[in-house]
């Protein structure tokens, strides 16, 4: 009898620990990818490819302020803000990458779009730079973060029509290709999405086996584990469910060496949306570089896709 009952608690221990290493590895492994990081990570692109002395001179030179805004869950949400030297109702939203920050993802940009007469607003998503929060949105609060964006921007111009582009990086491109899913409003006339992920749970599954760590266990037990502790499902981040909804023109862009997020989903991405759509896929690209890459291709594609889509421009 004694032994029996030393049997079972033998058994009923050792089930105990294994099931609390299951939910312990996926909880660490949800705060890993998902929580804020304390740092403001370089990105490779901004470390390989750093602007020069008169280009940081020239975004220093510009106009330049700081909006706010409040995410449907209360966090404080900061953004700079670049106006046009012209009268214009032209607007571009920047949406950066993963453990990122709006200035640094998107600083390439500034010069291109502000000499064609935009007004460029770059946020900070969700704990990531100046904004509030814990844990990243992972494109899936983002969207919602974004129309909020959208909103500010129309205050911030008196609910004038605008001509509104919404241009994500990475973890930014699956944000703002999130968002347009939702009902937008009609002053969003088109969208860029450079080298996005289709599938959140396919891209983290990627990365840990990137690094050679067992994806079943950890992927189970994070997704139980997933609404608990970061507040949503991430299993619900389908950016192909909410490009079959979408449709705003859509400009994809992707690099063909891109070794992060493999450029098989911009292939799904495109094939997926039923709006207007284009593709440029550039040769030679890895994460995030293209327009480093090939610099006049991109910016011709942008300018031509928003030449179709945006309406008059005088304010």
């Amino acid at each position: 009898m004694k032994n029996k009952k030393k049997t079972w608690l033998t058994v009923a221990s050792v089930g105990l620990g294994v099931t609390a290493g299951y939910l312990l590895t996926g909880y660490l492994s949800l705060r890993y990818a998902f929580k804020r990081k304390n740092y403001k990570q370089k990105h490779a692109t901004a470390v390989t490819h750093p602007l020069s002395e008169e280009e940081k001179n020239y975004i220093a030179s510009l106009k330049q302020e700081t909006l706010t805004t409040t995410s449907f869950d209360n966090l404080a949400l900061k953004a700079t803000f670049f106006p046009a030297d012209i009268a214009s109702n032209k607007v571009v939203i920047c949406i950066h990458g993963y453990h990122s920050y709006g200035m640094l993802d998107n600083q390439y940009f500034i010069r291109f779009y502000h000499e064609h007469g935009f007004h460029v607003l770059i946020p900070d998503d969700r704990a990531h730079g100046d904004s509030e929060g814990e844990y990243i949105g992972f494109g899936y609060y983002d969207r919602l973060d974004i129309m909020q964006w959208i909103m500010r921007i129309q205050e911030y111009f008196a609910y004038n029509p605008l001509n509104i582009m919404l241009h994500g990086v990475s973890m930014g491109a699956s944000a703002v290709l999130m968002a347009s899913g939702e009902e937008l409003s009609s002053d969003v006339k088109c969208i860029v999405a450079d080298c996005g992920y289709a599938s959140a749970r396919e891209q983290l599954t990627s990365v840990l086996k990137a690094h050679h760590i067992p994806t079943h266990t950890i992927m189970s037990s994070a997704s139980l584990l997933s609404k608990k502790v970061i507040g949503y499902d991430f299993n619900s981040i389908d950016v192909i469910k909410q490009v079959e909804k979408s449709h705003i023109p859509t400009l994809f862009i992707h690099g063909d060496q891109d070794s992060f997020v493999d450029y098989q989903n911009v292939k799904k991405l495109y094939e997926a949306c039923h709006a207007p759509k284009e593709l440029f896929i550039v040769p030679g690209a890895e994460h995030c570089d293209s327009y480093i890459t090939d610099p006049k291709g991109y910016e011709s594609h942008i300018l031509n896709f928003t030449n179709k889509y945006f309406t008059d421009e005088k304010q």
